[in-house]
């Protein structure tokens, strides 16, 4: 397992440690604060089945941290932020795994718990869940040497048409994808999932999807009239 990159995870995550999830199926390190409500940490780490090393997996560790200037407070002032919180990220993967949508990762497990008189914030949410790492060819990377543009034509137009499969399926489940990119594709969609609204689905998804296209880094269009509200969805001079 790999270790995180800075302070917040100062024991629990070091290479090596076994982490027990509680709950099956039925990196980098980011501060982030939801409507003034949520102050919280994430790590992304590498993980293996201890019975089975070779089945290999991702793990994200949600933990609650003090609000900005409030970090050398005793314990018991830290103690009143004390929170609950139920990642999105979480509960779209419990969504869509026991629906057994095949294109995202499986939920592994999780576990949901609270923080200890050690803990940063004592009695604050500390949630972790688990996915399996996907097969595949990741379509881009964070340095944008992209290997989705060094396929050949007749293969990225393979992708983009399991792309628009697979979209639409995931959008009719209430979810989509977040922060699009090509670093999020692996022919699979990897990363958080938002809810989205229930407006009528026919037309709307194929202009969702051809836009789709165009924020993952599937397309390159000619102009930016993809972008306007009421466009018709014309692609005429898109290289895909």
């Amino acid at each position: 397992m790999s270790s995180p990159s800075s302070g917040w995870f100062p024991q629990g995550t070091d290479p090596g440690t076994i982490i027990t999830l509680d709950q099956p199926v039925p990196s980098h390190e980011e501060i982030r604060r939801r409507h003034g409500h949520y102050s919280y940490a994430t790590a992304k780490l590498l993980c293996c089945d201890p019975k089975k090393p070779y089945r290999r997996a991702f793990m994200r560790v949600y933990l609650q941290v003090p609000f900005k200037d409030t970090e050398i407070q005793d314990p018991k002032t830290r103690s009143r932020q004390a929170t609950t919180y139920a990642p999105l990220e979480l509960t779209s993967y419990q969504k869509f795994t026991q629906q057994d949508f095949s294109n995202v990762p499986k939920l592994l497990g999780y576990k949901v718990s609270t923080q200890d008189k050690s803990g940063l914030v004592p009695n604050g949410f500390a949630t972790w869940l688990a996915w399996e790492m996907v097969p595949g060819l990741r379509l881009g990377d964070k340095f944008g040497n992209d290997p989705y543009w060094t396929l050949s034509a007749v293969e990225r137009e393979h992708v983009c048409m399991a792309f628009m499969k697979a979209l639409p399926q995931a959008l009719e489940k209430g979810y989509g994808p977040y922060t699009p990119s090509l670093l999020k594709l692996v022919c699979y969609f990897i990363g958080y999932f938002y809810g989205i609204n229930d407006e009528p689905k026919d037309r709307r998804y194929i202009k969702i999807s051809l836009e789709a296209l165009a924020r993952y880094g599937l397309a390159k269009p000619s102009s930016n009239e993809w972008r306007n509200k009421n466009w018709n969805g014309d692609t005429t001079g898109w290289k895909m």
